[in-house]
């Protein structure tokens, strides 16, 4: 993504604000501020240019046509605070180099409902690539599919005795009209 460094005062609350130029013209959204002890925060702005057919297409559809939702609500292995998490929700430790992320939902209006997957079980791999976090699983979905296309997805149940029983579903995108992003 195109970026504006800026020494434009952001605070929490405030991005997503026009970055103007001593024109009036709006040349960004203010976005992002980096924070350090070294030096006062860098501010950051996302182009217009990049801005400009996102805005259009929200104004138009309502949504950004491509983008995908697969309908889960997940909660990935990250750091070790979402993995105490994943193993309080399901009353034990994980098994030793057990991956994936756990599927802690699922919406019953999307395709994946209609599969094998449940609630409390873990997607473990996307078309055999190995997934642990969020961004993984976005990223491999992303970079083979669109809306429409059929996923094929590694999973997992682990049982109350720690058994780590796998098993292969096929899911179909949905486009992800909602406009929330």
């Amino acid at each position: 993504m195109d970026c504006i460094q800026t020494n434009a005062d952001i605070s929490p609350g405030n991005s997503g604000g026009a970055l103007v130029n001593m024109y009036g013209q709006v040349i960004g959204i203010t976005s992002s501020k980096y924070v350090s002890a070294e030096f006062e925060g860098l501010g950051f702005a996302i182009t217009i240019n990049e801005a400009s057919p996102v805005i259009e297409q929200l104004i138009k559809n309502g949504y950004i046509s491509g983008r995908f939702k697969i309908g889960i609500h997940l909660i990935d292995m990250e750091n070790s605070d979402k993995i105490k998490l994943i193993e309080k929700k399901i009353g034990q430790s994980l098994p030793e180099d057990f991956k994936g992320v756990y599927i802690d939902s699922i919406d019953k209006e999307c395709d994946i409902a209609n599969t094998e997957l449940e609630a409390g079980d873990f997607i473990t791999a996307i078309n055999g690539k190995t997934i642990t976090t969020y961004t993984e699983l976005y990223d491999t979905i992303s970079s083979q599919y669109g809306p429409g296309d059929t996923v094929p997805a590694t999973c997992a149940h682990i049982d109350e005795n720690g058994e780590v029983n796998y098993y292969e579903i096929k899911f179909k995108l949905m486009e992800d009209t909602s406009g929330n992003y």
